[in-house]
């Protein structure tokens, strides 16, 4: 049996009442007044068909322009046949969801929500009321020259618009009811027709049922018709992305906070940030000494993204065309305005987002400075013990931390008993984080040191191993993602020799590094 194009792979706004004035269905496809075209048509015709080859072209020009430029331009008659125009919407709906790429499905998304946009901007006020009225949980009604709507309708239609304009607070409600001027209906009615068609539904059960599986071949049917053009856009994407970032040098993106990463995903899956994060992620690679220009290209990912705009807003933030380059936020800013999206065990031991970054650089200090750091976090003194430091450093003379790719496996004991460097599989049996903080008097500064302190052992044994304290975060890091687990860590391991106290020596384990999973 084959299944007719009124598939549920196709995300159509439901209706409250039909939309019968308004018959250029071409216009906006996602109404269901343009289902008509449907009646009678296969799925196998759709794909196969040489009748429906143009409309298939037209999709995939649709997610092309998409993905490139961020808007389609597909005309209606006499330029192309108003039910190809319509059908090209459906089908480049059926391949977003055989892609499974949400960035391209946001992109996607946006660009036909402004090509919408620009028509209703068209539309007699009639004819507005009337198609804003025919989409899903929304009743407008003009009263004079404004519109207004349901305070319920506005909150629902508004709820991811986060500038400070959109705040039901900052509209007004009289008797439940919101006024809104055209153009704020208009721009409205965009992100209500934006938010829809980010969403691409699964099959509801009762077609699941009536098709027997044949959603799934239907799914692979279209990923055979279409593999190579989706492959394309694909990497118009990875393009994309690629040239954003490729501008930033040496900044090391393994070495960023949580928040400045999980919002560089948002913005590179097509999310369009709020203000409060762009303003961060502009002043948090400023403070890194970034150039405007390469920050700017990072924002053109983004699927709203404006050229003038933007590079007026990234050049005056970072004080190219301002007396004032503007701090980068602390982390207590960060978390009451949403842009933090959690913290890890080291963000928990700072309190801002640059130190976070300068502390992930650890590994990166030259070798004398770095085992110094290491006895100074283990040896745990208030004060700088420059006697304990200079005989400790003493037996780490000529060390360099590198190991040999290749490692022979050994249990913890037999390491230990060992002066080789290891490799172990082991259970993280305590772990702390905390941060040292040493008073220098020969530089007559604080030297301030956050760590991870730890013992470990071998799975069902009692025996627990202490190691040196951990200064590079990079291990710390892992090392809190495994410790309360019941899988074990393969860590990179040493013993040396360390003085704690004079006349009071121990044999540590100096972890050098976690093993990558094959």
């Amino acid at each position: 049996m084959l299944c007719h194009v009124k598939s549920p792979l196709i995300a159509v706004i439901k209706p409250h009442r039909p939309c019968s004035s308004v018959s250029e269905d071409w216009r906006y496809p996602f109404l269901p007044t343009a289902r008509k075209v449907l009646e009678g048509v296969n799925l196998r015709s759709l794909l196969d068909d040489y009748f429906y080859a143009e409309a298939r072209d037209l999709a995939l020009h649709r997610l092309e322009m998409a993905a490139s430029k961020g808007k389609i331009e597909v005309e209606g008659p006499p330029t192309n046949d108003e039910t190809d125009v319509i059908l090209s919407f459906l089908i480049s709906r059926l391949i977003l969801s055989s892609s499974g790429n949400q960035a391209l499905i946001n992109y996607a998304a946006l660009s036909e929500a402004r090509r919408a946009e620009s028509f209703l901007n068209q539309e007699t006020d009639d004819n507005l009321v009337e198609i804003v009225n025919s989409l899903d949980n929304i009743n407008v009604k003009k009263v004079g020259s404004k519109f207004n709507l349901n305070f319920i309708d506005y909150v629902r239609a508004a709820s991811k618009l986060r500038d400070g304009n959109w705040k039901l607070s900052n509209r007004g409600v009289s008797n439940g009811i919101v006024e809104l001027d055209r153009e704020t209906l208009v721009r409205l009615m965009r992100e209500v027709i934006r938010q829809h068609l980010e969403e691409i539904p699964e099959a509801p059960p009762e077609i699941k049922e009536h098709f027997n599986g044949r959603i799934k071949d239907i799914k692979l049917n279209i990923n055979k018709t279409f593999k190579g053009r989706i492959a394309g856009l694909e990497g118009i994407i990875a393009e994309r992305e690629a040239e954003a970032l490729k501008e930033f040098g040496e900044f090391d993106l393994s070495k960023a906070p949580p928040c400045f990463n999980k919002n560089l995903a948002d913005l590179q899956t097509g999310v369009n940030l709020p203000h409060p994060s762009r303003f961060f992620i502009t002043t948090f690679l400023s403070s890194l000494k970034q150039d405007p220009e390469a920050v700017m290209r990072l924002f053109a990912t983004a699927p709203d993204f404006k050229e003038s705009f933007t590079r007026y807003q990234v050049e005056h933030i970072s004080g190219k065309t301002s007396s004032t380059q503007y701090d980068t936020p602390a982390c207590d800013t960060l978390v009451s305005t949403g842009v933090c999206p959690g913290p890890n065990s080291l963000c928990r031991l700072i309190k801002h987002p640059l130190s976070y970054y300068r502390v992930m650089a650890e590994g990166e200090k030259t070798v004398q400075n770095r085992i110094e750091r290491i006895l100074l976090a283990t040896i745990g003194e208030e004060t700088y013990p420059k006697d304990l430091i200079d005989i400790n450093t003493s037996y780490f003379k000529d060390y360099n931390f590198s190991f040999p790719s290749k490692l022979n496996r050994k249990r913890i004991r037999e390491a230990y008993n060992s002066s080789d460097i290891s490799l172990v599989s082991a259970k993280i049996r305590r772990l702390s984080h905390r941060t040292s903080i040493i008073d220098s008097e020969v530089e007559e500064r604080k030297i301030w040191i956050p760590k991870s302190t730890l013992a470990i052992s071998e799975k069902g044994s009692s025996n627990s191993y202490d190691c040196f304290a951990v200064t590079d975060w990079k291990i710390g890091l892992k090392l809190s993602k495994s410790f309360g687990g019941s899988k074990e860590i393969d860590l990179i391991l040493q013993p040396h020799k360390v003085e704690l106290r004079f006349n009071e020596s121990r044999k540590l384990f100096l972890i050098l590094g976690v093993a990558e999973e094959s």
